[in-house]
């Protein structure tokens, strides 16, 4: 299911409030395959951890998204891993000892 801008925001700032309302205690990501970078390369678990990801229609949208969060909220973020502008999905995760920025 693709969502709007608005959309990915306010479930993003509700997961966030539901589990730890300080920004800088999350990290935000765009990314073609959110599930391999979450679970690979931030090293997040799938059980213990919370995180969330969602699809946008383009990566406009999925870039408004990242830059709401990290430039207005001051979560960290995590610039994609490719040049391309293809990447439409947004990714959270709540940083912890164990995961990567």
């Amino acid at each position: 299911m693709v969502f709007s801008v608005q959309q990915v925001k306010y479930e993003f700032l509700a997961y966030i409030k539901e589990f730890d309302q300080s920004f800088p205690n999350w990290c935000v990501g765009i990314s073609d395959a959110p599930k391999e970078a979450l679970f690979q390369r931030h090293g997040v678990h799938t059980d213990g951890d919370p995180w969330l990801y969602k699809q946008l229609l383009t990566h406009r949208a999925a870039r408004t998204v990242y830059d709401y969060f990290v430039e207005h909220l001051r979560t960290a973020g995590v610039e994609p891993a490719g040049d391309s502008n293809d990447f439409d999905c947004v990714y959270l995760f709540k940083i912890a000892p164990h995961t990567r920025q």
